[in-house]
């Protein structure tokens, strides 16, 4: 399980997906966090671009590995969208696709 930060330790893009590849070839969990956790579904935090973003504790190998390939196929940065405002799931790259598995918000709060 990838160890889980808040919104106030969140890391930056470059060093999320680091975490993300070194979570894939290092670990065997199936999942990125404890989704049961007392803590929440928000595990892992980002920060890019004046926002935050969380990666849910129930997202896959699966989906992490679909991510880390549009970040290879968009030369390292991929795009992040949300499709309206109401939504803050993470559409990624130009077709402002989402991944399936990959449970990536937009904070909708103001601090």
């Amino acid at each position: 399980m990838l160890q889980q930060n808040t919104r106030e330790s969140a890391v930056r893009r470059e060093e999320f997906h680091r975490i993300l590849k070194d979570w894939l070839d290092e670990s065997f969990d199936d999942r990125v966090g404890d989704d049961t956790s007392h803590a929440g579904p928000a595990w892992l935090w980002v920060r890019h671009g004046g926002r935050h973003f969380h990666l849910n504790a129930g997202t896959t190998r699966a989906g992490v590995r679909s991510y880390l390939k549009a970040v290879e196929q968009n030369g390292g940065d991929p795009r992040w969208s949300t499709r309206h405002s109401a939504d803050t799931r993470v559409t990624i790259g130009p077709g402002s696709r989402v991944i399936e598995g990959f449970e990536f918000h937009q904070d909708a709060s103001r601090r």
